[in-house]
């Protein structure tokens, strides 16, 4: 033996700590510096579809508002449109709560709203859906039916012209819908 296996051995290990570390650095375990994040892309909005969505809440939040005002249950029906509607819409639906309420009339149910469209153009813009009005029936408030008025049976267009006012998206007039929308 001429010395070659102490050479051999600390090659061996030398070979070996090498490995061992390589693992450990390289290793899943808890040890050592954690791992570089993964770079992510952030998808942000462009300012037209942001504008779109603010007008279908909006929207929503407006028909909601229709919706209780011709109920019978709001005592100030204007206060339901105000930030959601033009000055001249609140005082067009909150009119007609009043007349409702005058008469003893009360709507009973919801309509259902699909098919919402949004066309947005710089500060103004168009929201049309279609509304059925089948299970939102008028009544008087002693419970007895009153026929709706025969637009109301099937379903039907709504318009209503949208505009930025000071940053926020309100509900303006309403837009007779033509030919051009189906439901």
């Amino acid at each position: 033996m001429s010395g070659s296996f102490p050479r051999a051995g600390r090659r061996f290990t030398v070979g070996l700590a090498c490995i061992l570390a390589v693992t450990a650095c390289s290793g899943d375990g808890d040890a050592g510096e954690p791992a570089a994040p993964e770079p992510t892309a952030t998808v942000t909005e462009n300012p037209a579809s942001q504008a779109e969505e603010a007008i279908r809440t909006v929207f929503e939040q407006f028909m909601d508002a229709v919706v209780e005002a011709q109920s019978g249950r709001s005592d100030d029906p204007a206060a339901l449109f105000e930030g959601l509607a033009t000055e001249a819409t609140i005082e067009f639906n909150a009119g007609i709560a009043t007349r409702y309420a005058d008469q003893g009339i009360v709507r009973v149910g919801e309509p259902v709203i699909t098919d919402v469209n949004v066309q947005v153009v710089s500060s103004s813009g168009v929201v049309s859906a279609c509304m059925d009005e089948s299970a939102w029936s008028p009544e008087l408030v002693t419970g007895e039916a009153i026929p709706p008025a025969e637009e109301q049976l099937t379903p039907h267009p709504i318009v209503y012209e949208v505009v930025n006012a000071d940053g926020s998206w309100l509900i303006g007039d309403a837009i007779e819908p033509g030919g051009t929308i189906t439901c």
